[in-house]
Parts: structure tokens; sequence; C-alpha cells
């Protein structure tokens, strides 16, 4: 006897089954409107605050084009049923078009079932503590973070993926799996230099349990280091001081001896030339868009389904604080995000400030420090207790010769379900000499739409 069901409804040859019970396990709780979660572990600084906030590491969804693509399965399987005089059950339709059937895992397919049933299936981020299984999958939990993927520095035989771990991208999936296995999470990283080409020397990058005597993790017990000169505080194995000193001895300036074309997308989108600041002193000359002991640290993500926006904590350093500022020396740190989300800038840099001006020694964020002759009023605002340590306030001790921002968070839109390439990358201007580095910490995902911000 064939059995009859519209809209999730069974109305004849229902026989003992309830009407309106669909196939397939459903969640029973309701979808928070909480304003952020965070399932990373406390930031050690300052609460993040505005948006449902994710922790730990990094889950799969579907790309964005196969997002309302239901599958083989889920597409041929109503006509062949009908060929046989049979209807579609509801365990083979995907009635909230996310692009999962609960036969292919969906858990909440329906209203009722959950709050925001396109929001939950096997492709969507955990976010902590709103009651939902919202990646229908019992083995992920809804009241703690995941356990950590990066626990202890690291100075050698470092990779990209060593790298992404320490920032709590933990999760990785295939670029194109069968739909069960399509979660989100990264699916490859790669460190090279600027123009995409070779990889860099090993001490430019580190992975940190603290840099300097009051620097630490904003999330988990570790952070990511890129730097045009060694990725490391005095002390670590390798460690090169950033600049030399006034003394005898005092020899710094670690160089790579590599020089390559800045990325040629970002060269591209701004006319050939690199974006200065405000006050820099204009670049002339063919060095001005070569990009010196370059590192680039390319990763591929698919964005949870049910994420809108991501964010991540960085913190700058550059040792050509306050003799370089404003001239055309501009050591620089780029996030190049290449999205389908609107609004983003028209080269893909998004670690800029509200002004738009890239990460240099001269963005306005650029407040650990402390204030040089003639300085005005109110510079340095940070002081110099994240200089102590560091390498980066100058020789023997001294705090005055280098400068740093606090820890940042820079934000993004996304569209759920895409491929994103983000490239974290740092070089050296105009010449080898002088170095800056950049720490990169607690990756996050949102189920909130958001605009590309820096902020403290």
């Amino acid at each position: 006897m064939a059995v009859t069901w519209v809209v999730g409804t069974c109305v004849s040859g229902c026989g003992g089954r309830a009407s309106g019970a669909p196939d397939g396990g459903t969640d029973g709780g309701a979808r928070s409107d909480a304003s952020m979660v965070d399932g990373g572990g406390a930031d050690a600084g300052a609460a993040d605050a505005g948006a449902q906030d994710s922790g730990g590491a990094v889950d799969a969804a579907s790309d964005a084009g196969e997002q309302t693509d239901t599958g083989a399965a889920n597409d041929a399987a109503p006509d062949a049923e009908s060929d046989v005089g049979v209807d579609a059950g509801p365990s083979l339709l995907d009635q909230d078009g996310d692009g999962w059937t609960p036969a292919d895992g969906d858990c909440c397919d329906t209203v009722g079932a959950c709050a925001d049933p396109a929001m939950v299936n096997p492709g969507a981020y955990e976010f902590i503590g709103n009651g939902v299984d919202d990646d229908c999958d019992a083995s992920t939990s809804d009241g703690s973070a995941p356990t950590p993927c990066s626990t202890a520095s690291q100075f050698e035989l470092l990779g990209a993926d060593e790298l992404i771990r320490a920032m709590e991208l933990c999760q990785t999936t295939a670029e194109s799996p069968p739909l069960a296995q399509r979660r989100w999470g990264v699916v490859s990283a790669s460190l090279r230099l600027a123009d995409g080409s070779a990889a860099p020397t090993g001490s430019q990058v580190g992975v940190m349990t603290t840099y300097g005597s009051n620097v630490t993790p904003r999330a988990g017990a570790t952070f990511a280091a890129l730097s045009s000169g060694t990725a490391r505080a005095p002390g670590d194995p390798g460690y090169v001081a950033p600049q030399n000193g006034l003394q005898p001895g005092q020899v710094g300036n670690y160089d790579a001896q590599t020089m390559v074309s800045a990325p040629a997308a970002y060269l591209s989108a701004n006319g050939g030339t690199l974006p200065a600041s405000a006050c820099a002193t204009p670049c002339a000359g063919p060095t001005c868009t070569q990009a010196y002991d370059s590192v680039a640290l390319t990763v591929r993500i698919r964005v949870p389904t049910n994420a809108r926006s991501f964010s991540y904590r960085m913190k700058f350093y550059s040792a050509e604080f306050p003799e370089f500022a404003c001239s055309a020396y501009e050591d620089r740190f780029v996030t190049l995000l290449s999205s389908a989300a609107q609004g983003l800038p028209t080269d893909g840099n998004i670690a800029i400030d509200s002004q738009l001006a890239p990460m240099t020694v001269n963005n306005a964020f650029v407040q650990v420090c402390f204030p040089p002759v003639a300085a005005p009023p109110g510079s340095c605002p940070s002081g110099t207790l994240e200089l102590i340590g560091t390498g980066m306030g100058g020789w023997g001790g001294d705090l005055k010769d280098g400068a740093g921002t606090d820890w940042l968070t820079n934000t993004a839109p996304v569209v759920p379900g895409e491929t994103i390439t983000l490239t974290f990358a740092i070089w050296d201007a105009g010449d080898h000499n002088v170095d800056s580095i950049v720490l990169l910490d607690r990756f996050r995902w949102s189920d909130q739409p958001a605009s590309v911000t820096m902020s403290r």
C-alpha cells in the first residue's frame, strides 16, 4: 500500500506512523539569539562582543554554489519513486533547502523541530551554548569548546599546518567530498613568499606561547608568528635582533635574502603601486613594489553553512618606529580575503584601520610605544609594557626604539557554505633592514552578518 506525504504530513496509508513525523532524528532545542557565544576560551584581555562567536577549531560546510544542491540522491529519488508508483517520503526531501535531506543526515529539516532549519545540517558549525545540535553530530559538544590542537611552542620543522592550528583552525576537509562528508574546515594551507613562489626561511615563522614578558595568547596555549626578520623573542632559538644597535657587536637586521614582487592582485587593484599611509613620503624607484624577506601564509577554508562572518586576533610590531615613521619605508602586513561576500575592499586587504590605512608603523592602531621627542600629547597611549622582552624596543632593554599595536580584532563577512581563501603576508619595504612581526590568534566564526572592521 502506498503511503502519501504532503509537505511532511502523512495523509493516507499511514498505518501506525504519527502524522507529521518525518523520518530521521530531530533536534528539539530552540536556536538561541544570544549576542555572542565564545567557545574558544576566555579572551585574555577583553571580552569580544556583538556576535555569536565560534570557538576552537574549524568545522565543514558546503561550497556556496552547492548550498542549494540537494545532491544526486535527493534530486533523483522522487522521480525514481514516482516511476514505480510510490511517493517520496520526507527523509528524501530537502524541505528547508539547505542541501541536505534527513537521509543525508539533516537532523532538522522542518520548522518546529528547530527555530531555523536551514541553519542546521551536517555542514554547520557547532556554536557553543545555543541549545541546538547545529551540525547534527552528537560527538560535538554544545556545552564546551573543542580540545585545543596546538599546545606548545615550536620553532623547528614548522609548516603551514602548525601555524593555522596555533590560530585554533583545527578541522580539515576535502575540496570536493561526497555530500555525506561535506563539512566545513581547512581545505588546504601553504607557506610561501609574497608572490606565491618558494617557501620562506624557517626562522621567519614560529608557534609561540608568549612574546616577551607580557604578551600571551588570546585563546588556547599558542599563537602563530610571521616575521620579515625572525619570528622569535630574545632567548628563543634562532633569534636575531630586528635592527642593528649603536654599540659594537650589536648586529641585527635578519636577511632572508629573498626579494619578490608584492602580491600581484593586491598591486593590480592599487594601480600597480602599494597604498601608502597618509603621512608617508611617496616611494619612487623600482624597489617600491618589491617584497623583501616576505612570508605569506595562505589557507583555503570551506565556510560553515550557518556562518556569516569571521574574525581573528592580530598584533603587529615594527622596529621602524620612530626613525622611519612617515618615511617611504613602510614594512607592512596584509590579510587578503577572496570571498563572494559583499562590501569587501577592492584590493582584498581587510587588515586596515577606519581610514583604510594599511597595517604599517604609521597605522593609527600602533599605540604600544614610548613617545618620541616632539610627539603630540596623547601619543603611545598603551605604553611600553608589551615591548618588554620582545626585542622590539631596542637593545639592552631599551623601550624607545620600536612599537606595536594592542591585540586587535579583524572582522569580515563571508557567504555561508562558500570556500574562501585567506592570505596573511608580511614583508620588508625598500631593503632587507629593520624588521617587523605579526602575531595571529583566535580564529572564530559568527552567525551574525558583519562588515570589514579592525578594533581593539
